[in-house]
């Protein structure tokens, strides 16, 4: 099984690192050392000629980044790199192993200037020539309330120099290691070097966007600490091993049979949709059901391949207790509305139907209009809701503001309420079970932001639960491969042409990349290179 990669709080990652010291007799300063050597060898591998064709500008607060800036400093001064370096006050107000490493780079005459006031920097700034390699160790994840005096005059000189590239230890300064919030202002990376693991700031917006490129360095900390976190980043290798082989001589009421409800006048492409996803999944067979007078319009708009229920009666839905007995999944809400008998339709599917259900789109504005939590949190089945931020907040009873400030406090209060699996929906969507286990899909692609995109998750999802998935699986897996098949949809359309359809057509080849992905090799590039 491919390691995880777990994802941090500040708080964590300190714990972590205090840890590895007192039970693990692995000192600050190796940690130190071992940080600022694997930024190094990044740096280079990245950025072959910085300090060549190019000065390197090191930046340097009082904390510990400052000391793993050093050690960048250091390391790059003894390669006989040219490099200078700034620090934002005086030796004195430095302890530990940030002081030791100073006092290595003043023994060996290294260029250090300490800037006093915001002049001193303009002043270098207006002089030198460039162009530049700038190192920011200025904060990192010691970032405390929002910039101000030389820190913030110091970042907003670092954005405007002819730099090259930009290089962040641990995590843009001014960015919150927590939250991903931009505290006044922010260094606008084009690398981040991470250490140990990465930290819930790198994947959550607006900070994501200041980050760059992000590498995750191994600074030594034992390996039993990946797997004690809580949160966790999906990827392509984990994902793969949720890909079972399918059984050859199986049929096709082998692979499930799921039913989609939803439709409404002037909706009806969002249960279409789904249900032309839920196909793709590779699900046996598919139905969908829709109001009355809405039968006809959907029966033009699906496939071939659908099936579809027939009307009941001039006023209803043709879902009955009886009616979705037999089928292995049903997924409720895409474009269904929210008028009179679509409280009762939600009401009798959960208590009555005895499979897994996923909710998405007017089936959780229906829950949360009629404080249906306690119902949902009883039902023995399995269960999936796929809120975006203003569903979560309607099913929370919050502002919307309040779940983008905190998501991953909205999702634990979610799955608290409710007691199902909870998919946060996002450029990084968050998926939890009632386990308390977190996982995050940062894949962002603002070419998914379209009309239909939730909706092909949610025929995803509802297609993987059909054939028989644990539910926490298949949301994981279904957000995956939504993602995977929105890139490719990119990739071929650009992401201003795409559309949900073309993330439809491409889910066939999302399922390929993950055959792709070799198990065990591929987790050490994917920790080492590639979180996106």
């Amino acid at each position: 099984m491919p390691f995880p990669i777990r994802i941090c709080t500040n708080d964590e990652m300190k714990e972590v690192d205090a840890s590895a010291q007192i039970d693990s007799g692995i000192s600050q300063d190796v940690l130190m050392e071992n940080a600022g050597h694997a930024a190094v060898e990044v740096i280079l591998e990245r950025f072959p000629s910085a300090g060549r064709d190019t000065d390197v500008l090191v930046f340097a607060g009082k904390g510990n980044n400052a000391g793993d800036a050093f050690v960048v400093a250091r390391r790059l001064h003894c390669l006989e790199r040219r490099v200078r370096i700034f620090m934002l006050g005086p030796p004195s107000s430095l302890t530990g192993s940030a002081r030791k490493n100073h006092d290595l780079l003043f023994k060996m005459k290294a260029k250090i200037i300490q800037i006093e006031n915001t002049a001193e920097l303009e002043a270098f700034v207006s002089s030198a020539s460039g162009p530049f390699t700038v190192v920011d160790g200025l904060l990192g994840t010691g970032l405390k309330g929002d910039l101000d005096g030389i820190y913030y005059d110091a970042v907003s000189i670092i954005n405007r120099l002819d730099a090259r590239e930009v290089i962040s230890l641990d995590i843009p300064s001014g960015v919150s290691g927590d939250t991903g919030l931009v505290h006044g202002t922010s260094v606008l990376a084009t690398l981040t070097v991470t250490f140990g693991f990465p930290k819930l700031g790198h994947f959550l917006p607006p900070g994501a966007a200041r980050r760059g490129e992000l590498v995750c360095a191994d600074i030594s900390l034992p390996s039993r600490y990946r797997f004690e976190g809580d949160k966790f980043l999906l990827t392509k290798t984990q994902m793969s091993t949720l890909v079972k082989e399918r059984d050859r001589y199986g049929h096709k009421n082998s692979f499930g049979h799921t039913l989609l409800v939803g439709g409404s006048p002037g909706h009806l492409g969002a249960v279409a949709m789904a249900a032309g996803a839920c196909h793709r999944m590779g699900t046996g067979l598919v139905t969908v059901a829709t109001w009355d007078d809405c039968f006809e319009a959907l029966q033009a708009k699906i496939s071939d391949q659908t099936m579809i229920l027939p009307p009941r009666d001039n006023n209803g839905i043709s879902v009955t207790p009886e009616s979705i007995s037999p089928f292995s999944c049903v997924v409720a809400g895409p474009g269904l509305g929210t008028r009179p008998g679509a409280e009762k339709l939600i009401k009798d599917m959960l208590m009555e139907y005895r499979g897994p259900v996923v909710l998405d789109a007017d089936a959780l504005n229906l829950v949360s209009r009629h404080q249906m939590h306690e119902m949902l949190r009883g039902r023995p089945y399995p269960k999936i809701l796929t809120p975006h931020p203003g569903e979560m907040a309607r099913l929370l009873g919050c502002s919307k503001d309040e779940v983008k400030l905190d998501p991953v406090g909205a999702v634990r209060r979610a799955v608290e309420l409710t007691h199902c699996v909870v998919v946060l929906k996002g450029a990084a969507t968050l998926i939890s079970s009632t386990e308390e286990k977190i996982f995050l899909n940062h894949y962002p692609n603002d070419g998914m932001a379209t009309a239909g995109s939730g909706d092909v998750l949610s025929g995803m999802i509802g297609g993987l639960v059909g054939q028989g998935m644990d539910a926490f699986d298949a949301a994981r897996l279904g957000v995956f491969l939504h993602s995977l098949a929105g890139d490719l949809a990119a990739r071929q359309h650009g992401h201003r042409g795409m559309t949900a359809p073309d993330m439809i057509g491409n889910i066939g080849n999302a399922f390929n990349e993950l055959k792709k992905a070799a198990h065990p090799a591929q987790q050490a590039l994917e920790i080492r290179t590639n979180i996106l």
